[in-house]
């Protein structure tokens, strides 16, 4: 078994399951794609100290169309199969994709970057800087909210007690996104987190600033969140009573602007399963090598916007 972009493209739908990508999303990400390999991979081999060969010279790899090298890394990212089986998908043994599935990601990550359609590090940042390419926002507002994807149960166990959710109820890893309320782009993400550390605490170590009222809208983890001027706002909760005392409810304006804030902020979620589509942010995280993690999830985030930007239904 051998899969081909060139075949593969022939039948869209299924191409699409496989990658995450309309065949022409994934045209757009191929020019991209094959100037940031150029200048990663083959410009330090070939500007290397002491090289002979030309450019292009020596043996052929098993992937050698830069397509089926794009193909590869988004199959993997989409599915997120085992090595041994993703190496079946294109011809070659479970160390080689191994190999090259640490070539070749950086490369996909990197040519996101270039399109603009990978979210912005939030931190240290402005909302205003942030948002510079959206003017509406300053009347919209934007969303923000956790979102966590598991790993293995670490065998330290100061680090297992640092990566436990209580939430998930399991060990996870967590960034915090700020996304746009109308197209669900994801604008900025905090750096990736352990899963123990609650999100107003994520969101305050971003050190934003903000010089305008813009509204910014969270849910409950999010209460008392302060960012400069902007306005946040956040649902209201039952005050806590004594053991054995009833519980106090919500007046009718609180219910009001609880039902009213959740319908807007419905869009962050669909957000955070656009991203999801991908299997690697989903399944348990098996890949342990440094830093692996949080460039998945970035690489996730950066090909749901890539869908965001192209796709009609996305816009308003």
């Amino acid at each position: 078994m051998h899969l081909s972009s060139m075949q593969l493209i022939k039948r869209p739908a299924i191409f699409q399951r496989l990658t995450g990508l309309s065949v022409k999303e994934f045209e757009k990400l191929l020019a991209p794609f094959s100037a940031q390999y150029e200048q990663l991979v083959i410009g330090p081999r070939v500007n290397a100290a002491g090289r002979v060969r030309a450019g292009g010279a020596g043996q052929k790899g098993l992937i050698p169309a830069i397509e089926d090298k794009m193909l590869f890394i988004l199959v993997y990212t989409r599915i997120y199969p085992l090595l041994f089986v993703h190496g079946l998908f294109f011809g070659m043994d479970e160390s080689r994709a191994c190999k090259w599935v640490g070539i070749l990601l950086p490369v996909l990550d990197a040519a996101l970057g270039q399109m603009w359609v990978r979210p912005k590090r939030a931190t240290g940042r402005s909302l205003e800087e942030i948002i510079e390419e959206c003017p509406e926002l300053k009347e919209l507002g934007v969303l923000t909210d956790g979102t966590e994807r598991p790993i293995r149960r670490p065998k330290d166990e100061e680090k297992q007690k640092t990566a436990y959710s209580g939430k998930k109820k399991r060990h996870t890893n967590k960034h915090v996104t700020i996304t746009h309320p109308k197209t669900q782009r994801i604008l900025a993400v905090s750096l990736e987190a352990p899963g123990t550390k609650h999100d107003k605490k994520i969101f305050d170590e971003m050190e934003l600033s903000c010089q305008a009222a813009i509204p910014v809208k969270g849910d409950s983890g999010f209460q008392g969140l302060q960012v400069g001027q902007a306005v946040v706002t956040t649902p209201f909760k039952r005050k806590p009573t004594k053991k054995g005392e009833p519980k106090s409810d919500l007046t009718t304006e609180q219910k009001e602007h609880n039902r009213t804030l959740s319908q807007e902020r419905i869009s962050i979620e669909h957000s955070n399963a656009g991203f999801k589509r991908n299997h690697s942010v989903t399944q348990i995280l098996r890949n342990t090598r440094q830093g692996m993690s949080d460039l998945l999830a970035m690489v996730a985030m950066g090909l749901h916007n890539l869908r965001v930007s192209v796709r009609a239904s996305y816009q308003f």
